[in-house]
């Protein structure tokens, strides 16, 4: 999986987002599930995103519209279903039932490699923040859990048996950056520091779309957003982007599959090259069109 590259943009979108799973909904019996990298002998980044989860309550239905918009297929691991792009490994999905709240939707959940998983959760747990799956050693996978932060946003740890995928830029259909929306960025950035290794660069733009940006391995791994809002149903969360090659044409692609635009592309927003939808199950997700010329012309944070 090609995620998170240098110099690629942060975004603020605060979406109306109420969030799920619950916690216990994250602790799932673990199948046999194949490396995370196709590539043996690969070295681990600390502090890269390296996988995501799908937990959704309609695991047929959210297939049908990834298939259909990113070309993702899926393969079933005894209900725990790998997506690829491309034949790389990119994500997984697994279904559980809806909580009673009917705001609740389903989630995306993304997964920072770490060199040690046992000693992110004694940190995770230092810094206010709960274990909501406690680490869970798989022979071909390694070693992961999932964690939700001091002001509950969820995200998983995992330490890759075959190395991690590496650093180089995604391909449309794959990952290409992830955001933290936070009610206080500062405060999160260095939990996530202290969690994952981070350098914490401070975004003074005026016109900035994020606050900070955690960077490791010389690379910029994922923004941190204040949520400007004092609507509670906007929740502290993590929410991931992937590449397309416009932008217009795969929001309209993403209405007409049955999924739900929560931010259009504007002029403001990178130049209107990117969007937040939510599937038809209602997990959110956000768009990217990205190209040599965005590259080039250095467009930052």
């Amino acid at each position: 999986m090609k995620i998170f590259t240098k110099t690629l943009p942060a975004v603020g979108l605060a979406a109306t987002l109420i969030l799920w799973p619950r916690p216990e909904a994250c602790a799932a019996d673990a199948p046999a599930l194949p490396p995370l990298s196709t590539v043996s002998g690969n070295p681990r980044l600390p502090g890269k995103f390296v996988w995501a989860d799908l937990v959704t309550d309609d695991i047929l239905v959210a297939q049908k519209f990834y298939t259909a918009l990113f070309g993702w297929k899926f393969n079933d691991y005894g209900g725990y279903f790998i997506g690829r792009n491309d034949d790389r490994p990119l994500c997984g999905m697994f279904q559980r039932p809806r909580p009673a709240d009917q705001n609740a939707k389903p989630r995306w959940l993304g997964y920072i490699s770490v060199p040690n998983v046992e000693r992110a959760q004694a940190t995770v747990t230092k810094a206010g923040g709960r274990v909501l799956a406690a680490p869970q050693k798989m022979p071909k996978r390694g070693e992961q859990a999932v964690f939700a932060d001091a002001e509950g946003a969820l995200f998983g740890v995992i330490k890759s048996s075959s190395g991690d995928p590496a650093d180089f830029l995604a391909e449309p259909g794959d990952w290409i950056w992830i955001q933290l929306l936070s009610r206080d960025s500062r405060k999160a950035a260095e939990f996530y520091r202290a969690v994952g290794g981070y350098e914490i660069m401070e975004n003074t733009k005026s016109n900035q779309l994020s606050d900070y940006v955690l960077a490791s391995e010389g690379y910029a791994r994922a923004t941190v957003r204040t949520i400007r809002t004092e609507d509670e149903k906007v929740r502290p969360t993590w929410l991931p982007f992937v590449r397309v090659l416009n932008v217009s044409e795969s929001v309209a692609k993403a209405k007409q599959l049955g999924g739900k635009v929560l931010i259009e592309p504007k002029p403001e927003l990178f130049d209107g090259k990117v969007a937040l939808i939510a599937d038809p199950t209602g997990a959110a997700i956000g768009l990217l069109e990205w190209s040599a010329e965005s590259a080039k012309g250095g467009q930052k944070p």
